[in-house]
């Protein structure tokens, strides 16, 4: 009797490591085909700052943003999740030296998101490896001022469909998506639809790759109560006006039961930016509370 527990007694271990396996394998940035169970919601909180160049003005001018990014899933179905995200925002620029140094700070809520994720197919071939796609729907909400805008200028309700392949082999995760979002116009402002040589309305391909590895543990026991990842993902922005963007962004991650740790730096490899300006930095630290 006593071999027949033990012999069944590492299917809730094995259960339990899954659940924190699979989820401390999404990113930071991109998305995964990872999400929470049926009735479980997951609130992951950023704060992320990002400094610009050159923003207002070619003289010297600089911007800096701060972010208070709340993002909010909810498991519906162990097929089925949404997720909307919120960004508090609060800017200050400086004017280059023709505009005299003048600074100009301004406060309010960037672009935000609906997000619907639809597993369509999972292959797990083993207790703690999985393979995954999903599908990607939603729609972008356009803030309070189109400038907080880091991903398009557009300030206009756009729909957005994509899709993500998650994998998890032993220590190592990756992730890749592709996401378009289309400009609409609709919903006024200056930023989308329309017609004429000013209208720089443009859609928008998102696409990021991510790999993760756990550092500790290189098993999961019983005992185990958190885990360490190192995080590496290339995350691009590409713009039907010709904008490109590519961005090399490492980080950190621990993972415990209920909540998840994240650090990251976002890197310029290369921008070709004739819309907005280019950015310098990008710094963010997060964590990822499921109850």
């Amino acid at each position: 009797m006593h071999q027949a527990i033990l012999r069944w007694a590492w299917i809730p271990v094995a259960i339990m490591a899954m659940c924190g396996h699979v989820r401390a394998q999404a990113p930071i940035w991109g998305e995964a085909a990872m999400q929470p169970s049926p009735n479980t919601g997951l609130v992951h909180e950023m704060l992320i700052y990002r400094r610009y160049d050159e923003r207002a003005v070619n003289d010297g001018g600089r911007a800096e943003e701060f972010i208070a990014l709340t993002q909010f899933s909810y498991g519906v179905t162990a097929e089925l999740a949404f997720r909307f995200d919120l960004p508090v925002m609060f800017r200050n620029e400086t004017a280059g030296a023709s505009g005299g140094g003048d600074a100009d700070d301004e406060f309010g809520i960037g672009d935000s998101q609906i997000l619907a994720k639809y597993r369509v197919w999972k292959n797990d071939t083993a207790a703690t490896d999985t393979q995954r796609v999903a599908l990607l729907g939603g729609l972008v909400i356009p803030g309070t001022d189109e400038a907080f805008s880091m991903d398009s200028s557009s300030d206009s309700f756009n729909p957005l469909i994509g899709i993500v392949y998650s994998q998890v082999t032993g220590r190592h995760g990756f992730n890749a998506d592709l996401i378009w979002e289309f400009d609409t116009g609709w919903g006024g402002g200056s930023g989308g639809g329309g017609s004429g040589e000013d209208d720089d309305s443009a859609d928008t391909l998102r696409y990021d790759t991510s790999y993760l590895f756990r550092i500790v543990p290189e098993a999961y026991t019983a005992e185990t109560e958190g885990a360490w990842y190192v995080v590496a993902e290339l995350n691009g922005w590409y713009e039907t006006n010709g904008d490109n963007q590519l961005f090399l962004s490492p980080g950190v991650m621990y993972e415990a039961k209920r909540i998840t740790l994240d650090a990251s730096i976002m890197i310029p490899v290369w921008q070709d930016l004739d819309h907005r300006a280019e950015m310098d930095i990008v710094l963010a630290i997060g964590a990822r509370i499921s109850f």
